[in-house]
């Protein structure tokens, strides 16, 4: 019997996984808003009642897209080393690192949302949602890097922040990697380096 139920929720995930790919695939193609549940079933060559079932309708396929993003971009374990790290330049490619891993592992998923947030009011305010939280996170490296002692003179933890927020948003990297071909290493140093020119008391400006 317990042989029974767990092939039975394994194939269960492996449907809703199969929906959610399909759907991201759909969302960053078509557009949210121009995607039904027939076209995500027809995708993933499931019924139509099977997407409803396994994981539900079109705002919900997002929302459990957007749950899985922290640990897919290991965000919890790089901001806590961030918050422990009493390197300044560390701190700062730590931030860096973050982005990149948003960027590169859930690059669509965001871009979905973006999609999204146009025709549904409640991801527009998941959205909004995040990038207040991009901001958010950006003013809180900029003021551990003012505890450390790590900002250049003439530098605040304002300028450092906006500065920081600009240059990891996610558009910026979408930009650098789809129009113009950088891979996501040359980003990374590059953001780093230049990060740390405009901010960084120990980098020679």
């Amino acid at each position: 019997m317990s042989s029974g139920m767990s092939r039975r929720a394994q194939q269960a995930a492996e449907t809703q996984q199969l929906i959610l790919r399909a759907a991201l695939k759909l969302f960053t193609s078509k557009g949210y808003g121009a995607t039904s549940i027939g076209d995500i079933a027809a995708e993933a060559g499931v019924a139509v009642p099977t997407v409803y079932t396994s994981v539900g309708p079109k705002p919900e396929l997002l929302r459990r897209m957007l749950d899985a993003i922290d640990q897919q971009a290991e965000i919890p374990a790089l901001a806590g080393e961030l918050r422990t790290s009493t390197d300044p330049a560390v701190v700062l490619r730590l931030q860096v690192r973050i982005a990149r891993y948003l960027a590169e592992r859930c690059g669509e998923i965001l871009a979905a949302l973006a999609s999204a947030a146009q025709v549904d009011a409640e991801l527009a305010d998941a959205y909004r949602s995040g990038l207040v939280r991009h901001r958010d996170g950006a003013r809180a490296t900029a003021e551990r890097l003012s505890q450390l002692g790590g900002l250049a003179d003439g530098v605040d933890v304002a300028r450092a922040a906006a500065e920081i927020a600009t240059l990891t948003r996610q558009e910026n990297w979408s930009s650098l990697h789809d129009d113009f071909g950088w891979s996501y290493d040359e980003i990374e140093e590059w953001v780093s380096h230049v990060l740390e020119r405009q901010l960084l008391q120990s980098v020679d400006r």
